[in-house]
């Protein structure tokens, strides 16, 4: 009578059972007193009402992931493209120290030997 006195009364007991408002052994034993597949139904209301919650939590949980791993590769590809445009600038400036140019895209031995104790080749 005090749960399932009226469909209202029934449909508060049955949220009050997931919401932590009433133990679900207050509710299962006026169900059992009636027919042990009320008690079945319940428990089946139950458990797809967590797992329903569960997975529906746990879907926006891992869908955030993803997409935050998904900005994170983007800037790391970013700063590898940062870096090696970085690199090619020493090297350029390296390249120029040495005596060579762009045009010519060589440097000799005898540069290199000329120029490998200087402290910008190191």
């Amino acid at each position: 009578e005090r749960y399932f006195g009226s469909l209202l009364d029934t449909m508060l007991s049955l949220f009050m059972s997931i919401a932590g408002g009433v133990s679900w052994e207050h509710v299962i034993f006026p169900l059992k007193a009636v027919n042990t597949i009320w008690v079945v139904c319940f428990l089946f209301y139950v458990s797809f009402t967590y797992f329903a919650v569960l997975n529906v939590v746990t879907g926006v949980f891992c869908q955030s992931a993803i997409e935050n791993a998904q900005k994170d590769h983007a800037a790391v590809v970013q700063n590898i493209l940062d870096n090696k445009e970085a690199h090619l600038k020493k090297i350029r400036a390296l390249f120029s120290k040495l005596g060579g140019t762009e045009e010519a895209g060589a440097i000799t031995y005898d540069m290199l030997e000329e120029h490998i104790q200087t402290t910008a080749v190191r």
